[in-house]
């Protein structure tokens, strides 16, 4: 009887020590791929929440210390494709383009998104500058979908809850207790971040030593922001009948009455330029382009009021108007642009910004 008592203690004091090793094993390789992670983040510039993009708000490494010098661009998709960091990059040279548009997202995300990394991660992360693209959707907060962001706030978020019935939400403290479940839920989506770190890591490395692989698309294409990177000669009829179509997702923004809903919109562009004002950043606003199809789809007079409120609220805050930029055979689908279409956009916002900072340097000089 003792001795199966011993045996049986000696079978659980090595399953313990089997089920320690393995789990030392597990956070070795999860802290080694974390650091290679971090590294391409910080080092390569590397977009490696591709699918989820919403999920780089909780990531330290984008955030914490890298706010000086940084020119931050937020909008929705179409801004993520139009606002190309690796264009921008070579206009703008005193600034560092940082890409955080996000899906689906909406003026008022945005605020979320800058109010989260103030919280979150203090002074050191607020950008230098700041570039808005807006659209119609964007400004009138229309989802399709519920706001990832929010969700994802609830769900991954070690530093906040979001409490909704205020606009925008308001982000309310976890405790260390209440963090821990978010961030085991975040951790199950790491091996994602993992392998496009990865792949950075070591095209970058082989680039060093074939360089003409730094010249080709797909060599960097699963870590760079853009999702549209193949060339098209503009959408087809299917996406103008899907346009025309009563009931699709476009429709409540074509019906959209700017005016009756002038008083959040101006409130909600008040407040970026009250943050902007606050930490002394600068702030850029642009309306990106629209496919002519789409244009032709507004109830009469909608647009031009919503350009007017949108002028009145920015106040003197420089804006740039490229509604009608593109050619239609430069648009990918019924709103994102093709990779040609976005560098010459990106290429004029650059050069505008470049242009406006010249001028408040010259100005901040004659003083």
């Amino acid at each position: 009887m003792t001795s199966f008592t011993r045996a049986s203690s000696r079978a659980a004091a090595f399953k313990a020590a089997l089920l320690g090793f393995a789990a030392l094993i597990f956070a070795g390789a999860h802290l080694t791929l974390d650091a290679a992670s971090s590294f391409a983040e910080r080092h390569l510039d590397a977009y490696l929440w591709k699918d989820q993009d919403y999920l780089r708000v909780f990531t330290p490494t984008y955030h914490v210390g890298r706010g000086a010098g940084r020119l931050w661009i937020y909008g929705s998709s179409e801004a993520r494709e139009n606002l190309l960091t690796e264009v921008l990059s070579r206009e703008v040279r005193s600034l560092k383009p940082y890409q955080n548009s996000q899906s689906s997202g909406t003026l008022e995300d945005g605020l979320v998104v800058l109010h989260y990394l103030e919280g979150a991660y203090g002074r050191s992360a607020i950008p230098e500058a700041i570039v808005l693209g807006i659209s119609t959707r964007f400004v009138a907060d229309y989802r399709t979908i519920p706001s990832p962001l929010w969700s994802g706030i609830n769900k991954y978020s070690p530093h906040f809850r979001l409490l909704l019935g205020s606009h925008p939400p308001e982000l309310t403290p976890r405790s260390m207790a209440e963090s821990i479940r978010p961030r085991m839920e975040l951790l199950k989506l790491q091996p994602d971040r993992y392998r496009r770190a990865l792949v950075a890591i070591g095209m970058q490395m082989a680039g060093r030593h074939v360089p003409w692989l730094a010249s080709k698309r797909w060599s960097w294409e699963a870590y760079s922001p853009a999702r549209y990177l193949t060339s098209v000669d503009g959408p087809g009829p299917d996406v103008r009948e899907w346009l025309a179509t009563p009931g699709n997702q476009w429709a409540l923004v074509h019906g959209w009455d700017p005016d009756l809903d002038r008083d959040r919109v101006t409130r909600e562009l008040r407040m970026y330029r009250e943050f902007a004002r606050r930490y002394g950043t600068e702030l850029y606003v642009v309306n990106l382009p629209e496919l002519s199809w789409n244009r032709e789809l507004y109830l009469p007079g909608r647009y031009e009021a919503y350009l007017r409120i949108v002028k009145e609220g920015l106040g003197d805050t420089p804006f740039l108007d490229l509604r009608t930029y593109l050619p239609d055979r430069l648009f990918y689908d019924d709103c994102h642009p093709t990779w040609e279409g976005g560098t010459l956009v990106a290429r004029e916002v650059g050069a505008f910004i470049e242009s406006r900072r010249r001028v408040t340097q010259a100005a901040r000089n004659t003083r």
